[in-house]
């Protein structure tokens, strides 16, 4: 698998392929899963309910906004892989952490919620085979192969946490 051109997703997405390290699938996961899982249990208790201004995510929120894109970008290659001919929804990212109870849930199962959700996405993309990959598919304006979506699961949390580092910790 070679890491998806340009002319494979949307350039709103560029920022995030490009903080993936790797070139195939188990590569991906051996430099960033466990990396990504260490950062969220490595935040102190009293951050999660943190917002750095007026009208900004809690750390939870962010949290939870990460999950609730990866059920989403993985709920898409799976309808592209399955050659699904309705065009996918956008969907806001607001309304999402507005109505997503963040701050109400408990930490220790927003990680796990994540993690789980990560290992079974795992195992869902080593089943598609290089065809699969490199089937396109469009979600609003947006259309991205199924390989791009792959290193935006990725590369999404990672721009999250940077976002974290700078302005949360």
């Amino acid at each position: 698998m070679s890491r998806p051109k340009v002319n494979e997703y949307n350039s709103y997405f560029k920022g995030y392929i490009s903080l993936v390290i790797g070139e195939s699938i188990e590569e991906i996961k051996l430099n960033h899963n466990q990396k990504i899982l260490k950062f969220w249990n490595t935040i102190s208790f009293d951050k999660w309910t943190y917002s750095y201004a007026q009208g900004k995510w809690t750390l939870k929120q962010v949290l939870q906004h990460v999950i609730d894109t990866e059920r989403i970008l993985s709920y898409r290659a799976l309808c592209i892989v399955r050659d699904e001919k309705q065009n996918l929804n956008e969907f806001d990212q607001d309304d999402y952490a507005n109505f997503g109870h963040a701050t109400n849930r408990n930490i220790d199962d927003l990680i796990m919620e994540w993690k789980l959700l990560r290992e079974s996405n795992n195992l869902m993309f080593n089943t598609f085979t290089e065809k699969d990959l490199n089937k396109k598919g469009t979600a609003g304006l947006k259309t991205f192969t199924v390989k791009a979506i792959l290193y935006i699961i990725f590369g999404h949390p990672l721009h999250h946490i940077n976002i974290v580092k700078e302005k949360y910790l």
